[in-house]
């Protein structure tokens, strides 16, 4: 028997039990995730630039995240600021502008 024959057999009880498994099924039992974003801003050298993003509707915000363009751009505050909005304050310690985008995650 080859290498490859080998393997597929092998996979075949895995996929078995996953699709048999009731934790794993997709129903309305589980909730919904998915991000929401902003489009990416500039901050200017020495600013402090808050970010707000939107969940969608029949969401709620239960965290944030962020990208920044420089490692001189802090984030100094990181919060839900209602059930379906999320913050992200930057604070640009740099001498240039650079650039920053704020996500949250929204659950059902």
């Amino acid at each position: 028997m080859s290498r490859t024959t080998l393997l597929a057999l092998a996979a075949v009880p895995v996929l078995a039990v996953t699709l048999a498994s009731p934790a794993l099924a997709d129903d309305e039992t589980h909730p919904r995730v998915v991000t929401a974003e902003s489009p990416v801003r500039s901050i200017g050298a020495n600013q402090t630039e808050t970010v707000t993003v939107t969940c969608p509707r029949g969401t709620f915000a239960v965290s944030g995240g962020w990208l920044v363009s420089s490692s001189n751009i802090d984030v100094t505050g990181n919060r839900a600021v209602s059930d379906r909005r999320w913050s992200i304050r930057f604070e640009n310690e740099s001498n240039q502008s650079g650039r920053v985008q704020a996500f949250a995650r929204c659950a059902t």
